[in-house]
């Protein structure tokens, strides 16, 4: 296997260790000699969370544009156009032409799917860099019934390495949950020895690429979240780097916050404190809003990132899952950091209680990062001080995600339901703020 060190173990190995941080390499910048935008295809898009770390990462003199995203699901896929014609219509970066609308779905396990793609990177004379996350349903072992190498969703990795060979981009970054690490690859011949990761590194490794592989914290790159995920980022050897040309980091971007970093972690006090006061249930999508100050939003670089190109004095998607009376009762004995245990002899409709997860019912704090935002509403994550589940706006919030990024519920903009669809396609997505410092750091590589 490769070696890897997991989020908390590269926390803990800096801390200990008397030397610091290393620096960044000489970057070379390779990509940017012949032109200004470099050409990106994005698979398994999803609502477009790591599309929009690119789109916004670059600057006057250079930037990244999407040639094509693909995704199967109508529903996300309209959150994507969406968001794309936001892009086009509010940015002041010159976003008119980097990203593309009208998407129609793509199933990539079907030639006719990739052959789509193909002929997008064709028109735009290749493409420089491949990014994607497939779902994670069959390495999730939060998701224990889904959690086996056989799971069909498991094999959208061959897809995603197969398009990456087929493509040939000078990068490549593909994010998955960290249980890609212990998972086997299913095999006739049940050969349980050879991981997942074990099988994209022989991939890519044969296809010329030099590879980095880690996990990283999101909470490391201001994102109020603590988000561990696995990433690999694979360099084309035609770019001139060496794997000794990087420290043990690798090529990622080094951390600006928490012990690691030079500012403090973002808390969820940071991320949503600012939000109404709303109450279970609440279904208004669209409310009026108490703008913070310019004063408070100097002091708060978070909350200024989150209202960039929104309305003022409005909120969108400030809306709760309608939860039953005796679970609302169970929140108000829980304090703020507790969870399911501080209710135990309150959860009898559980027929195994010692099997429930640790963050089933967990009460966020307000002065520190929030715990892994999946799909919030199942486990019941209760809001700071309110008697409630999290709104989706919150969980938004804590994905970094800015307020003008919302979520469609049905393939019909005029429709505002769908709060399901909703929640899962957040709990999908990768946060923005990490995939703009990955974004940015490619940008000078």
């Amino acid at each position: 296997m490769l070696p890897i060190k997991l989020g908390d173990e590269q926390d803990k190995h800096f801390n200990n260790s008397s030397s610091p941080i290393p620096e960044t390499p000489k970057l070379l910048g390779g990509l940017k000699q012949s032109r200004t935008d470099l050409r990106v295809v994005e698979l398994f898009a999803g609502a477009g969370g790591m599309g929009l770390g690119f789109l916004m990462a670059g600057n006057q003199d250079y930037g990244f544009k999407i040639i094509h995203s693909a995704e199967i699901n109508p529903i996300y896929l309209s959150s994507l156009n969406k968001h794309h014609k936001s892009l086009i219509h509010n940015s002041s970066n010159q976003l008119d032409s980097c990203c593309p609308t009208d998407l129609e779905p793509i199933d990539l396990t079907k030639s006719v799917g990739r052959s789509t793609v193909q002929e997008a990177v064709k028109q735009a004379r290749g493409v420089d860099i491949l990014i994607g996350g497939t779902p994670c349903q069959g390495f999730s072992q939060s998701n224990r019934a889904s959690w086996h190498p056989e799971n069909s969703y498991n094999k959208l990795v061959d897809i995603f390495v197969q398009c990456a060979v087929e493509l040939a981009p000078k990068v490549i970054l593909l994010e998955l949950v960290q249980g890609i690490l212990w998972t086997p690859k299913a095999s006739k011949g049940k050969n349980r020895k050879v991981t997942v990761v074990d099988y994209i590194s022989n991939k890519l490794t044969d296809a010329g690429y030099i590879l980095f592989p880690t996990v990283l914290d999101a909470a490391w790159y201001g994102v109020p979240q603590h988000r561990n995920r696995f990433f690999l980022l694979a360099l084309h050897k035609d770019l001139g780097y060496k794997a000794e040309d990087f420290s043990e980091w690798g090529a990622f971007p080094l951390p600006t916050h928490g012990s690691l970093g030079k500012s403090a972690y973002v808390t969820v006090g940071d991320a949503i404190a600012d939000l109404p006061v709303i109450g279970n249930g609440e279904n208004r999508v669209v409310q009026e809003y108490n703008q913070p100050t310019d004063e408070q939003l100097e002091s708060n670089l978070f909350l200024r990132q989150m209202r960039e190109m929104s309305l003022r004095g409005v909120i969108e998607g400030h809306i709760v899952s309608k939860q039953a009376d005796y679970v609302i009762d169970r929140y108000s004995y829980i304090p703020q950091g507790g969870n399911w245990q501080n209710i135990r002899d309150m959860m009898n409709n559980y027929a195994d209680i010692e099997r429930t997860h640790s963050n089933i019912y967990r009460r966020l704090r307000f002065d520190e990062p929030s715990i892994t935002i999946g799909n919030y509403r199942k486990s019941m994550i209760v809001h700071p001080e309110q008697n409630r589940g999290l709104s989706l706006r919150e969980a938004t919030r804590l994905q970094s995600l800015p307020d003008w990024f919302t979520f469609c519920g049905s393939t019909d903009d005029s429709k505002t339901g769908g709060i399901m669809h909703k929640q899962q396609q957040l709990a999908n997505a990768v946060s923005f703020l990490l995939t703009l410092a990955i974004a940015k750091y490619i940008l000078a590589l």
